[in-house]
């Protein structure tokens, strides 16, 4: 391994959900961990209600534990939050969340805030939900640049959106919005769901690739490493052959492990560390 490092790598609260955030809080200092990725979503974060003094009591408890964020993730797939939506309603008040979301990303001094290209109904044409999409995004990256946080473009499964949904439309899409604060970001699992390569993936992406989830899967399923079938030591690779110089988050987005959190995180930073040995 030449030049990934085990500080690129970061915890994440995706499956801490059913645990308080200061029990998290304590997982990662435990694991001796510095880097996460923060999951904004209830209990940990309720990003519908927070205040300011909320966002900064939480940059506190990092501060404390000398935690840095790497990204921020909204819920999207599941929360009703849907940048592509025709309803012009819906549309605006998910914009206004991510608005919320970005400049609270810029007080966790955060660079990167995670987001998906939204949704259409599937009975209406695609086209029509990539032009809101893209409209949106188009706002949110000014966003991003008035609070100096970069908007980094995940491509879901077909079950998740049909916007952005494989590599090549990420980068079609990075191409027509054209906009510094927009970039992408990688997850293995979603690659290998929409069957793709994923060296080419990174050729497509080129500099624009920023961040990285990471995890195991039969494809999909966000596994803890080694219990599904996908080629980790490929993709890390990979990363380490294309220099990449971003967070790599291990992703458990599992209810399999939410009731012991601590016991599955630990695993995960275990096998990178023999990895790299």
């Amino acid at each position: 391994m030449k030049n990934l490092q085990f500080e690129q790598f970061a915890a994440s609260n995706f499956h801490y959900i059913k645990h308080t955030r200061n029990f998290f809080m304590k997982s990662i200092s435990d694991l001796g961990i510095h880097l996460i990725e923060f999951y904004m979503a209830c209990p940990h974060f309720d990003i519908f209600n927070a205040n300011f003094a909320e966002i900064r009591r939480l940059k506190k408890e990092l501060d404390d534990r000398e935690i840095q964020v790497c990204c921020s993730t909204l819920e999207q797939c599941n929360y009703p939050i849907n940048i592509a939506s025709e309803d012009k309603i819906l549309r605006e008040k998910s914009i206004e969340i991510l608005r919320k979301t970005i400049e609270y990303t810029s007080i966790l001094e955060a660079p990167y805030t995670q987001v998906l290209g939204g949704r259409g109904s599937y009975d209406l044409p695609k086209s029509e939900a990539w032009k809101r999409s893209k409209e949106s995004l188009i706002t949110l990256a000014e966003v991003g640049s008035k609070n100096n946080v970069c908007l980094v473009i995940e491509e879901a499964s077909w079950f998740t959106t049909n916007t952005v949904y494989s590599t090549p439309l990420t980068r079609k899409m990075l191409d027509e919005v054209n906009k510094p604060f927009l970039k992408a970001m990688l997850d293995n699992c979603a690659t290998e769901t929409a069957n793709e390569n994923f060296r080419e993936c990174m050729v497509i992406l080129g500099e624009d690739m920023k961040h990285m989830h990471f995890a195991d899967g039969k494809p999909g399923g966000h596994f803890v490493p080694g219990e599904g079938n996908l080629p980790l030591i490929d993709y890390l690779n990979i990363l380490d052959d294309f220099n990449y110089k971003g967070a790599i988050t291990f992703e458990l987005y599992n209810r399999k492990y939410e009731l012991d959190p601590h016991y599955y995180m630990k695993m995960c930073f275990e096998y990178i560390s023999n990895y790299l040995k």
